[in-house]
């Protein structure tokens, strides 16, 4: 019963009917005492008028005036059947006046008030009178109040039943009204619920009203951005389990010849190696991997920390200190022109992944005896630009954005990698609001060609 009770508070269907039902009915009262008043006073009004029309009718030497009547004229004011009309006519110094009212001091005390409308009450009675002085006589044409109230009530009433009866339609009306606005919602509860989990077609908004139409929109795209990701994921999947299985597949036939029996000890040696190196390449693809799958679910999570800073050189001076070896090995001279007091907003974990994919990838496609500089720039107040810059043969324009994407390699070189770093470089610059571009280098190789340089900029705050 309470939960009954609650989806109706909860619902904006009955919410919105009881408060149409509210606003109405209030409304409708207010109007049928408007009515009402305005019925019965000109209805009064009418009457007086009549009396007014009536007095200035009469001949004040008319017998009607002076006759001599018996006829009962009080009736009790309280009376539920009142009798037929009456309106008394006479002069003011008739001697039927008292008779006629009711009081024996009528007379007297109607003719201390001058010539106009008056409310005038007697011993029991409550009369409407109007005196005309017409010829120098003093007319005076009077009717029960009672009686005048009993028709100016009919009157008002009149007016008034229509909207007592035409309310309870109107509830009716209102509330069938809303139920047909809110079909188009409940009908499309019932085809969402429907629906299997696999089924992310966009819902049709062409018979929804126009204020849901941006809720039903915004739906749609979710849709489409879930369909995106689950195909993105998809493709993901399939790439990884390619990649994975051709090192694997590879280590199983190595490992495999170690049965032949006529293997010698160099060729064994020479079989370690490469298992050694296949071994090596599986451990950092699955790194890559998981660096990867990381960095995706904090994107779609959002986990973005507030405040979050972290100085760049304590930072590059590691990363440095572990990537030289590599620099080393290939003769290349590794420079870096930055400021001490440069603090990124951004996670140290992340920026080191960031960091060294990027410089990574400088030092294994940067021939020997290359150049690769590390420098920042500042852009603008509240912007920093970190760049890193080698003299390698560089990315052609038509790639540029196609390297971003998962398991993607450049052909033509001999290299090998997963294709996930620049991947795992833009999945989170995406989630820390950072700018990242590809272009040529100021750096030049051996062809005179530039090499590459990518740039990322940072908002700073507080530099």
């Amino acid at each position: 019963m309470a939960s009954g009770s609650t989806r109706i508070v909860s619902s904006l269907q009955w919410r919105l009917l009881l408060v149409l039902t509210i606003v109405v009915t209030f409304i409708a009262i207010i109007g049928d005492i408007l009515a009402y008043q305005t019925a019965f006073r000109e209805t009064q009004d009418l009457q007086d008028a009549q009396l007014e029309q009536i007095a200035h009718l009469l001949d004040p030497r008319s017998a009607i005036l002076r006759r001599d009547t018996q006829e009962d004229l009080n009736f009790p004011e309280s009376a539920r059947t009142l009798p037929k009309p009456r309106i008394l006519a006479q002069t003011l110094d008739s001697p039927y006046l008292n008779i006629l009212m009711g009081d024996d001091n009528a007379v007297k005390n109607l003719q201390q008030l001058q010539d106009g409308f008056h409310n005038f009450t007697t011993v029991a009675r409550h009369w409407r009178v109007y005196i005309l002085t017409r010829e120098r006589e003093r007319i005076i044409v009077a009717q029960r109040t009672a009686y005048r109230n009993h028709i100016a009530k009919d009157s008002a009433l009149s007016v008034v039943w229509p909207f007592l009866i035409l309310m309870p339609i109107l509830w009716l009306f209102t509330a069938i009204w809303i139920r047909r606005l809110f079909r188009a919602t409940q009908e499309m509860s019932t085809e969402l619920t429907a629906r299997s989990a696999n089924d992310l077609s966009p819902l049709d908004t062409r018979h929804v009203p126009t204020e849901i139409r941006p809720f039903i929109t915004a739906l749609n795209r979710l849709f489409s951005q879930l369909q995106a990701a689950i195909e993105h994921d998809k493709k993901f999947i399939s790439h990884a389990a390619h990649e994975l299985r051709t090192p694997i597949t590879a280590l199983t036939i190595q490992i495999a010849r170690f049965d032949e029996p006529d293997l010698s000890i160099q060729e064994q040696r020479k079989l370690i190696g490469q298992i050694k190196a296949g071994i090596a390449r599986t451990k950092q693809l699955l790194t890559q991997l998981l660096s990867m799958a990381r960095a995706q679910h904090q994107l779609q999570q959002h986990l973005m920390p507030n405040n979050v800073s972290t100085a760049l050189m304590p930072l590059l001076r590691d990363l440095i200190a572990e990537l030289l070896p590599l620099a080393e090995q290939k003769q290349q001279i590794l420079s870096v022109d930055i400021n001490e007091d440069i603090n990124l907003p951004i996670s140290s974990n992340d920026l080191q992944t960031i960091l060294k994919n990027i410089l990574a990838n400088a030092i294994k496609y940067t021939p020997a005896h290359g150049q690769i500089c590390i420098q920042t720039k500042q852009s603008t107040d509240n912007q920093l630009a970190l760049w890193i810059e080698d003299n390698g043969h560089g990315i052609s324009e038509a790639e540029r954005k196609l390297v971003f994407e998962p398991f993607y390699r450049i052909l033509g070189n001999n290299e090998s990698g997963s294709g996930l770093g620049l991947a795992i470089v833009k999945t989170l610059c995406e989630q820390w609001h950072i700018t990242i571009q590809l272009t040529d280098s100021s750096l030049q190789n051996n062809e005179h060609q530039p090499g590459l340089a990518v740039g990322l900029t940072f908002s700073i705050n507080n530099q």
